[in-house]
């Protein structure tokens, strides 16, 4: 009995190891132009392995233009989404392959950017 327990251990350890949420470092666009007097939340996005989260804590984000692309430039992921306060919205990026990755966001007059890797 006490070794069923330990693999039963051992197997929800090895499945919460391998799930983890990485951050993208997002950056502003060097052509917006911000106004440096006020404070300027931001959306912020996380991936997990094929499945990207974009997190805004401010109020509805509306209109939200999400672009993903390879290291050619090729869209593999483009779409206009809400974003409600306090809640992501997370997509899956299917039948993705291991490599370098480019997540574009834009909505008004902001355009941020920002890489990650599978």
């Amino acid at each position: 009995m006490k070794r069923l327990l330990s693999i039963c251990v051992f197997i929800l350890l090895g499945l919460s190891v391998g799930a983890e949420e990485v951050n993208i470092q997002l950056s502003r666009h060097k052509d917006d132009d911000v106004d440096t007097r006020s404070l300027i939340i931001e959306p912020t996005a996380t991936h997990d392995e094929d499945v990207v989260h974009i997190y805004y804590d401010d109020y509805l984000l509306e209109n939200l233009q999400i672009t993903v692309k390879d290291s050619s430039g090729n869209v593999i992921y483009s779409n206009i989404a809400s974003v409600s306060c306090n809640y992501s919205y997370s997509f899956i990026l299917n039948n993705i392959e291991s490599g370098e990755y480019m997540l574009e966001l834009s909505y008004g007059n902001n355009f941020l950017y920002g890489y990650f890797s599978i």
